[in-house]
């Protein structure tokens, strides 16, 4: 099954509005909530800019994947194989064109290169055109959507350290919550992948496309080693802050 024109439109629609709240309206609002923005070099600017568009389609796809992941119906199920979700494979695209606009801003900006994240995003792209061209195990889909309900956290803690607030009660609550919810979303939800077994035992899996097939037994698991190391650092760097006192 290809790409309908909705499911292009969704991935152009979400490229476009990324790098437009990156470009034009990430800054305006950053300024007026911390007069600290405007004294920052303009590399810490495009580090916060870059750092709000993610917290926006963080908050959008983490959280249209956690309706699902709660109220999945009878079909966004770990049993289902074959079932075109139309909201589950939207969601995939949004998640496509974002990571798109991250790809042409780190391109574009040397100070956001970083090597991890490339091999993060190419893989993202890939799987994600791989699991919407051919709406398969559209659970296994909506669990790495859910992944993003982490990400908010995460850039937050980027945010406010640039902005001077590391010894702030919000960076340290957000801190805190970064933890708890990057174990509960990235880490703990890794073990739901078992669920593929059954459809290994009959074969039905081996019938789905070979891009798909490398996402599952390639990407899947180069991603989950790259989220435990990310958090192996999250929890030395906390470790070393409490040791502080």
């Amino acid at each position: 099954m290809a790409y309908r024109l909705a499911h292009i439109l969704t991935m152009v629609s979400s490229l476009i509005f990324h790098l437009s709240v990156f470009r034009w309206l990430a800054a305006p609002v950053v300024k007026k909530l911390s007069p600290t923005f405007r004294k920052l070099s303009p590399k810490k600017q495009v580090v916060i800019t870059n750092s709000v568009m993610a917290v926006v389609h963080s908050v959008v796809v983490g959280g249209i994947a956690a309706y699902m992941y709660m109220y999945p119906g009878e079909e966004v199920l770990p049993t289902m194989l074959r079932y075109d979700s139309s909201i589950v494979r939207h969601t995939v695209c949004i998640l496509v064109g974002y990571t798109l606009a991250d790809l042409l801003i780190m391109a574009t900006h040397p100070a956001q290169y970083d090597f991890m994240m490339l091999v993060h995003h190419l893989m993202a792209v890939f799987g994600g055109v791989a699991g919407t061209v051919d709406p398969i195990l559209p659970y296994f889909s909506n669990i790495v959507c859910l992944q993003e309900l982490s990400t908010p956290f995460v850039n937050m803690r980027i945010i406010l350290y640039e902005l001077r607030l590391k010894t702030s009660r919000l960076y340290k609550l957000n801190g805190v919550l970064m933890l708890v919810v990057f174990f509960t979303c990235r880490l703990a939800t890794i073990p739901l992948w078992f669920r593929l077994s059954p459809h290994m035992a009959t074969g039905e899996l081996y019938t789905v496309s070979m891009p798909l097939l490398v996402t599952i037994f390639g990407c899947m698991p180069v991603a989950s080693v790259f989220n435990l190391y990310w958090f192996s650092k999250m929890c030395k760097g906390a470790y070393r802050v409490v040791s502080r006192g």
